[in-house]
């Protein structure tokens, strides 16, 4: 666990022990020719990690997180005005749990995924946010971030951190998801609403209705539990099903090809610093889609600006992949393509 560099089933290959902290010379199975002459890196010495606990400001941020997106799921349950009714506090349990168990496993695959390479990593911080917006629903959270104090001994870490955390989110969301649709109710599609959309039935204080986009998954999910729906019908769902919805939809942002998110570590992880060029032509296609279609992209499209005006940082840039490595950027890319919808939100 305290080691820094592979992990012991990397360093074992055809019966031979593979040295993951010294250097490695050229002409060997490990080494191709292409490498460069073994240089003595500081980097490569033992590290000692500590693993430091929770501070206070974690445990006030979460508190103060659980708080506001108990608020927010007493909203999706349609109580207009949540502070009046603290009373009913218990009918804003399921989003939370749902929203936070999500956010939880996401950052929690990143961190057990760096600590298993050794890399020194904070525990998750989860950053509170309002629960309503101009009398509209909202997350009640920004989500969570953990902090990198070192970096990833070769691609291959840098990879395997960036895939977990969506990896491990995607699989809670998907599993509430599933729950929320068998509880799900088939109604009437309400008047003007598009076929690709799910309602959430009396979820603003005016009664009236949130429409959700279906990405691919969900559509899938619906065809195997409910089955085909009706001419003119569609599926309500409760606030489990919001929370799992927006914990699909924080997925997807993650895997955005781009600068410091995840989905920009797994591509630098591929592709090296040719990875810019994948994350300005991304940037390019949210401008268009925001243009387009859904004006939150512009946002996202700024945020990644600004993100990827730098990239990750490796310490052996010539660490080869191998299977698994590309198998598990496979998975993350399906997870994208499943989850990615061009209009996420219509009110």
């Amino acid at each position: 666990m305290r080691h820094f560099g592979s992990p012991l089933w990397e360093r074992h290959v055809n019966g031979h022990h593979k040295p993951a902290l010294a250097a490695l010379e050229p002409g060997s199975v490990y080494a191709p020719e292409l490498r460069p002459p073994p240089v003595s890196l500081p980097s490569r010495q033992r590290v000692p990690v500590g693993s430091a606990g929770p501070t206070p400001r974690h445990i006030v941020l979460l508190c103060t997180t659980v708080l506001t997106t108990l608020l927010a799921g007493m909203n999706w349950e349609g109580i207009a005005s949540p502070l009046e009714h603290l009373g009913q506090f218990y009918r804003g349990i399921p989003y939370a749990v749902t929203l936070l168990g999500i956010l939880f496993c996401h950052e929690m695959g990143h961190y057990l995924t760096a600590r298993y390479y050794g890399m020194e990593v904070t525990w998750p911080f989860f950053i509170p946010g309002p629960p309503f917006l101009m009398g509209i629903p909202f997350l009640g959270t920004f989500g969570a971030v953990i902090r990198m104090k070192s970096p990833p001994q070769h691609r291959r870490a840098l990879l395997y951190v960036g895939a977990a955390g969506p990896i491990a989110g995607f699989c809670v969301a998907l599993l509430a998801i599933m729950y929320a649709y068998a509880m799900a109710t088939v109604a009437p599609t309400p008047p003007g609403a598009s076929s690709f959309y799910f309602t959430v039935v009396s979820t603003l204080p005016d009664g009236s209705n949130f429409y959700f986009h279906e990405p691919l998954l969900l559509r899938l999910v619906s065809l195997c539990i409910l089955g085909p729906l009706p001419e003119g019908m569609t599926v309500s769902i409760n606030s489990v099903g919001v929370a799992a919805w927006f914990g699909l939809l924080v997925t997807v942002l993650n895997l955005l090809p781009i600068g410091q998110l995840d989905g920009g570590h797994i591509v630098y992880a591929l592709l090296g610093r040719r990875a810019r060029y994948v994350s300005w032509l991304a940037i390019v296609g949210l401008l268009v889609l925001g243009v387009g279609w859904w004006s939150g992209w512009i946002l996202w499209a700024f945020l990644g600006w600004l993100s990827g005006r730098r990239q990750p940082v490796v310490l052996d840039q010539y660490d080869p992949l191998n299977r698994h490595s590309h198998l598990i950027a496979g998975i993350a890319l399906a997870i994208f393509v499943l989850c990615f919808v061009p209009v996420p939100i219509s009110l």
